[in-house]
């Protein structure tokens, strides 16, 4: 049997990848903040355990025993000053403790502007790597064998971007972007658990077809509810949203404005041959959400 310990497992993400590797059977160790919280979401067959990458002696008892760890944790703010970064200083605090446990293979999420910075139409940086990238090159330089999955924007998104019988587009977005989905990264995952000709690579995650945001847009909601319309805003839009926070409001408008100039090209044969090939299309994925 397959086993796996996540951290992230219950993020916006790492929830339904956590769910579905699950049901194929994999044995999950998930480390949380807030077990009791944590049970209530996973499935019953997944081990919660309690942990904070903040807390390498949380970390050591968390992580006796795990072997390969998934990584799915994300940053909403690029402050370099900040004293502690989930996905800097927390992720080498996983590293360290893992080196001492014998921890054999660490896999982290990441996203595909980070392994193609060509596909940046207008040159821009998308600032949260700066936060990324220690972490990265220490798991690189630990003697751990590593797996990066670089990651297109995902379909699991869409229904974030609606409301009432409206789907809202904030930017002009006119490029391919190969859109990708939890299921199929999951499977890529699962295929990689022990898997050495994953050992030590960089592997992008993208979809098979390359469709403009609006493009992809009318095709989920033709499944997920054909009465929702696809209507498009300027970027100044997101200030009237109402989001949670400055911080939040200024993630956002830098994650779509990237998001607007970001012209994708189909790189990951490689990956459908090391890991799979992704196996729905927007309307199957869409179905798997009603």
């Amino acid at each position: 049997m397959k086993k796996l310990t996540i951290i992230g497992a219950t993020g916006s993400l790492g929830l339904p990848i956590t769910k579905k590797l699950a049901n194929k059977g994999i044995q999950i160790k998930a480390i949380v903040r807030d077990p009791e919280k944590a049970k209530e979401q996973l499935p019953g067959n997944v081990e919660v355990v309690y942990g904070d990458v903040s807390d390498k002696e949380s970390l050591k008892s968390a992580l006796v025993g795990s072997k390969t760890i998934y990584l799915n944790l994300n940053t909403t703010n690029w402050d370099e000053s900040a004293p502690f970064q989930p996905e800097r200083e927390g992720i080498i605090n996983v590293i360290d403790v893992s080196k001492e446990l014998g921890v054999n293979h660490i896999m982290q999420i990441v996203g595909i502007d980070l392994s193609n910075p060509e596909f940046s139409t207008k040159g821009m940086e998308y600032k949260t790597n700066r936060i990324r990238k220690p972490a990265i090159e220490h798991l690189k330089n630990s003697g751990i064998n590593y797996t990066y999955f670089h990651c297109s924007v995902f379909l699991d998104s869409f229904p974030t971007f609606i409301q009432g019988e409206d789907f809202g587009i904030i930017g002009n977005h006119q490029y391919p972007v190969y859109f990708t989905n939890t299921s199929d990264l999951a499977e890529n995952i699962s295929n990689a658990i022990g898997n050495e000709k994953a050992f030590n690579q960089a592997f992008t995650v993208q979809g098979i077809e390359g469709l403009s945001f609006p493009e992809a847009a009318k095709r989920f909601v033709s499944v997920y509810n054909p009465k929702i319309k696809v209507s498009k805003y300027p970027m100044e839009m997101i200030k009237q949203l109402g989001l949670p926070s400055k911080e939040y409001e200024d993630f956002m408008e830098h994650m779509l404005t990237y998001v607007e100039q970001l012209k994708e090209e189909q790189v990951s044969e490689y990956t459908w041959k090391i890991l799979g090939k992704p196996q729905l299309t927007i309307e199957e994925f869409t179905n798997s959400l009603i």
